[in-house]
């Protein structure tokens, strides 16, 4: 396999009215809508959005921006992603900045760390790869989080339309979209979908980081899986956290529960509120 390539997991499916479809693709922005939960009903659209940060967006799409109506901005960068890129004001919007992980998680992945790199001169060490982003995801996002609880009291609340978004639109947002997507009773192989279209967003972001690295063609497997941990997602990643989930709590509506404090009732409301 040549370094060339690496494939880009997930389709983008849009209809002619998707307001979205104007943003550029490398800002990530997308609707999280249209998909069909266990009980026939689908997503509302207009509703849900996750992005990468605001702060990228041109004029153009500012102004594009306001015309979703969006009513609650959560921000799960950390302080100093925060204060170097902040998101632009935008009036008649709750804008609340909570980091979703300690402090510059993943964000430095993009400077290239010498012990990540150090990896893909062993051809053995790609499961550890693998692993060691899964472990960060798991240890600082997926359980009990503070950010996800705001998110989902905001959502009972009812104060959408609402966009979560980080520094790529990809990572915390993933997974805040992979938790909304739980409690609305969206099945495996769609959150997978949704979860694994940064790859094909970001195409232009894993290309070039491509480029920049054809002097390690001959390690190609270990390429393509650091440059997906780095500047997409890894498909890995989002089985092994579900099947995770189900293996400690057996049912998801469990997990949210224990970990989210997320009574049947709560579920209902949310479905009743997002489902249509």
């Amino acid at each position: 396999m040549y370094f060339c390539d690496v494939q880009i997991q997930g389709t983008i499916e849009t209809d002619g009215d998707d307001m979205t479809e104007v943003f550029r693709r490398e800002l990530n922005f997308r609707e999280l809508a249209g998909y069909i939960a266990q009980d026939g009903r689908k997503i509302r659209s207009g509703m849900l959005y996750r992005s990468a940060a605001l702060g990228l967006l041109n004029r153009e799409e500012r102004d594009l921006f306001r015309k979703l109506g969006i009513r609650t901005i959560l921000d799960f960068r950390s302080r100093r992603a925060v204060r170097e890129l902040p998101d632009p004001v935008f009036e008649n919007c709750e804008q609340i900045a909570m980091c979703a992980a300690f402090e510059n998680f993943r964000e430095d992945l993009n400077d290239s760390p010498r012990e990540f790199y150090q990896m893909l001169v062993d051809e053995d060490q790609q499961g550890n790869i693998i692993a060691a982003v899964v472990s960060s995801i798991h240890a600082s996002l997926v359980y009990s989080n503070e950010a996800y609880r705001l998110m989902f009291r905001k959502l009972l609340n009812s104060e959408a339309p609402l966009l979560i978004h980080c520094s790529q639109g990809k990572d915390r947002t993933g997974i805040g979209a992979l938790l909304i997507m739980l409690a609305l009773g969206i099945d495996d192989e769609q959150i997978t979908r949704d979860y694994l279209l940064s790859n094909e967003y970001r195409k232009s972001f894993i290309e070039k980081r491509i480029s920049s690295m054809r002097l390690l063609h001959r390690l190609s497997d270990n390429v393509r899986t650091a440059i997906l941990a780095v500047e997409g997602v890894l498909p890995e990643a989002v089985h092994m956290i579900l099947a995770e989930i189900r293996e400690r709590y057996g049912t998801y509506e469990n997990f949210l529960l224990h970990e989210y404090d997320l009574q049947k009732e709560d579920l209902d409301r949310l479905r009743n509120l997002y489902l249509i």
